[in-house]
């Protein structure tokens, strides 16, 4: 088997099982009610006392970060713990139901050169891992730690005169090889309304595992039934709308792009898949 990357996408994947294996296939599990990274009033060195152990103008009695600069204090969960030393947010349960939420729309070719059909693909996301980071001025991070997909129905694929195939999506599974390098901007003001919403300011990176399964075929030399691993094939996500929702426990992630190619594999048969373009809201709670 053999994968294509496209503009955009990772370079790299693992090739063998004991690279693979460090690949994360599960959210991060840092706690969301005060569990932190070791910079809290609970468990910093710094006393409680009127010194100021950050220089961030907030005497160390006070300051809900104490040996990390947070001088707006901003602490979007509430939980006395500065965001700038809190845990993640992670959310992992899917919330809302397809279509207007948790349906991922792309449009799928598959051929062999310049022969070759289209057919769309909705991708039905029943849970996952995304996690959020915020600072103390404005810049929230994200990261897809793992998107677990549902396997799809039969998709159909017709090469007029050529060859018509039917095939399947099953056990995909999305994981994310870089943890919180997408940005997204937020105001103060919405930070504080407890509602935070921002564009991404960069591509997410991701690793697709699963299978497509040629299921009928019209021409076995052409289009040959049978399994083919989509194993560690490195794609990406396109720039989306990032939005959390404190009150709720909620992410949502709002894509609607046409044009960015996701993924490409070539199949144990010759045929090469390529998903382009993504629209619709994927939507996760705590």
């Amino acid at each position: 088997m053999t994968s294509t990357t496209t503009s955009g996408t990772p370079t790299t994947s693992a090739t063998s099982p004991d690279e693979a294996s460090t690949t994360s296939t599960e959210a991060p599990t840092t706690s969301t009610t005060g569990t932190t990274t070791g910079a809290t009033p609970g468990d910093c060195a710094a006393p409680a006392d009127d010194a100021d152990e950050d220089g961030d103008g907030i005497a160390n009695k006070d300051d809900n970060c104490r040996c990390d600069a947070n001088p707006n204090q901003l602490d979007f969960d509430g939980n006395s713990v500065g965001n700038v030393c809190d845990a993640p947010l992670v959310f992992s349960i899917a919330d809302g139901a397809p279509p207007e939420f948790n349906k991922l729309d792309s449009q799928a070719s598959a051929g062999m050169g310049p022969i070759e059909c289209q057919f769309p693909v909705s991708l039905v996301v029943t849970s996952g891992g995304v996690a959020v980071m915020l600072d103390d001025a404005g810049t929230g991070k994200v990261y897809a730690a793992t998107v677990n997909v549902a396997d799809t129905p039969q998709l159909e694929c017709d090469i007029a005169l050529i060859v018509t195939f039917k095939l399947v999506i099953k056990n995909l599974m999305i994981t994310g090889p870089d943890a919180f390098t997408v940005g997204f901007p937020f105001t103060l003001a919405d930070h504080d309304s407890g509602t935070v919403t921002g564009v991404m300011d960069t591509i997410h990176n991701i690793i697709v595992n699963g299978v497509i399964d040629v299921q009928e075929s019209t021409n076995e030399q052409l289009a040959m039934p049978g399994e083919s691993p989509l194993a560690d094939v490195p794609g990406s996500f396109p720039v989306g709308t990032v939005t959390v929702a404190n009150d709720a426990g909620q992410i949502t992630l709002d894509f609607n792009n046409d044009n960015h190619v996701v993924f490409t594999q070539t199949t144990m048969g010759g045929f090469e898949i390529k998903l382009t373009g993504l629209t619709g809201k994927l939507r996760l709670r705590q």
